[in-house]
């Protein structure tokens, strides 16, 4: 299994060069036939046998763990920061995500961003829907949850806002709630306790939306991304399954879920432009429990080729008889014959050969 050890890290070795590793390392014995000939007196050394085996070629690369989806929060409300979270804190549906003046901007779940006011009147809309989906799941009772505002819906914000110690107004003023995909990582502040927020004027003026970021967050979804140079792209594809080497040797199962191109430096080792990379994001699946480190070392392990049941030799009992060709030797009977053979995927310590009269069970040298 081949290492792939970051951006400059030299591509995994595949079938054909592992090959010829191989050979090069091989002792050198002449002749030229196709078929099974008689070979020289035995040279001593190692043996092994002609299996049938499952063989895929495996490419590690080095990644770094980190959480999906980051997005940044504004302040779409003016006032001075009067409380942020902790970095790392994790905040779910209905939670604090800052305050201004004293008053909490919270968190609800959705796809769709807050962008006015909602109200009885407004016209309907997905926003509508997240807000009354919000509001049943901690507890209030909106009505049917769908994309009209009711009285009903008013209610439940002038009991959700009463709760919050907010004025009761049925209303939710653009800014109160922003809208976001499921619970929020916070992994960086972007503003200061005491910073005044948002656009408008002073108490009493309509506040037109600012655009002050005031923390980034992210999903508490752990995934794993590993930077690969130009050359090595074929790695990696969507949908493919990986395995994921923690800290401390243990395994986990993940997914490619995204694959983006990345930005190269102006000049590699070479002095030449280097070609833009590509940055795979890997989910994790299984119950194993993985290490909250943002940014700790981790390998994964990608197939690339998987051969089913296919004859195969140990890789030193391969051996190069000049012009590209290959042979092995193997005792039968007592006797040393050299078979010529072709060999496909080497993995794992071991090639895929087809040779006349090379069958499972034979004894082959492997020169060791």
């Amino acid at each position: 299994m081949a290492s792939v050890g970051g951006r400059r890290s030299p591509v995994a070795l595949a079938a054909g060069a592992a090959v010829l590793a191989a050979a090069a390392l091989a002792l050198l014995l002449g002749g030229c036939g196709d078929g099974a000939t008689a070979g020289s007196p035995d040279a001593g050394g190692g043996t092994g046998t002609v299996e049938r085996r499952t063989l895929a070629e495996r490419l590690t690369a080095t990644g770094t763990i980190g959480y999906a989806g980051e997005t940044t929060v504004l302040a779409r409300l003016s006032g001075t920061l009067t409380a942020l979270p902790a970095i790392g804190e994790v905040i779910r549906r209905g939670g604090r995500l800052y305050a201004l003046a004293g008053e909490p901007v919270l968190l609800m779940y959705g796809t769709v961003p807050a962008y006015r006011t909602l109200a009885e009147g407004v016209g309907d809309g997905r926003d509508v829907e997240q807000l009354e989906r919000g509001l049943a799941a901690l507890g209030y009772e909106p009505g049917t949850v769908d994309e009209e505002f009711t009285y009903l819906t008013a209610a439940a914000v002038s009991a959700w806002q009463e709760d919050l110690g907010l004025k009761a107004t049925g209303d939710v003023e653009l800014g109160r709630v922003a809208f976001l995909r499921g619970p929020q990582r916070v992994t960086k502040l972007e503003a200061t306790l005491g910073e005044r927020l948002g656009g408008g004027g002073g108490s009493g003026e309509e506040s037109e939306p600012g655009s002050t970021p005031v923390l980034r967050t992210s999903s508490t979804r752990r995934v794993v991304r590993v930077e690969l140079d130009a050359n090595q792209q074929s790695i990696a594809h969507r949908g493919q399954r990986v395995r994921v080497i923690l800290p401390g040797g243990a395994e986990a199962p993940g997914e490619v879920r995204e694959l983006a191109a990345v930005e190269a430096s102006a000049e590699g080792e070479s002095g030449a432009a280097e070609e833009p990379g590509v940055e795979a994001t890997i989910s994790l699946a299984g119950k194993r429990r993985v290490p909250a480190l943002d940014g700790a070392s981790v390998n994964v392990r990608f197939t690339q080729r998987v051969r089913k049941n296919v004859l195969s030799v140990p890789l030193t009992a391969l051996t190069a008889i000049g012009g590209e060709r290959f042979a092995v030797y193997v005792r039968e009977n007592g006797t040393r014959l050299r078979i010529v053979v072709s060999p496909g995927l080497a993995a794992d310590g071991y090639v895929e050969v087809e040779g006349k009269g090379l069958r499972p069970g034979m004894s082959v040298e492997t020169g060791e």
